[in-house]
């Protein structure tokens, strides 16, 4: 096998370290809003991006991974459900900071960033623990599955 064969086999057979890999993008990215690293003219771009984001990753999860991760084992059907109860918990503080980022504008006031900082930080705890969760329940099971399979969702870029 090939140095680049052998690197796209284990790109195939890593689902689970994809998955960190794209927690940890996120964090990083909703990190950059919460400590002040984007200018402000940004900031609402940037956090319906990080919104859009977040909601493409759980939507691919949702739809293509967990089903494939339940009939393949019906022992985690119960925290799958739990992590689709996340992510409907998730979705409604993405609305809140997408309607907030929009009335911010690109000039926001300082108590509209203090606002802001409130809902990321919020944001964050949530999504922290909900990643860990996730990564200490699934990476083994992930990492487990047939590459043939093509889960997708995971490897979801941040735009």
């Amino acid at each position: 096998m090939t140095h680049a064969a052998s690197d796209e086999y284990a790109r195939f057979t890593a689902y689970g370290h994809q998955l960190i890999a794209v927690h940890h993008r996120l964090l990083g990215h909703l990190d950059d809003l919460r400590d002040g690293s984007v200018p402000d003219r940004e900031l609402a771009v940037h956090c319906r991006t990080l919104c859009s984001a977040v909601t493409r990753h759980h939507t691919g999860e949702d739809e293509t991974v967990f089903p494939v991760l339940a009939a393949r084992h019906p022992q985690l059907r119960s925290f799958l459900a739990e992590l689709d109860r996340d992510h409907r918990i998730i979705a409604g503080l993405l609305t809140r900071l997408t309607a907030l980022s929009g009335r911010l504008g690109a000039a926001p006031t300082e108590a509209g960033r203090d606002e802001l900082r409130m809902e990321l930080d919020g944001l964050a705890a949530v999504l922290e623990t909900h990643f860990i969760g996730e990564e200490k329940r699934l990476v083994e099971v992930l990492n487990a599955v047939d590459p043939s399979v093509g889960l997708t969702g995971l490897d979801e870029p941040v735009r």
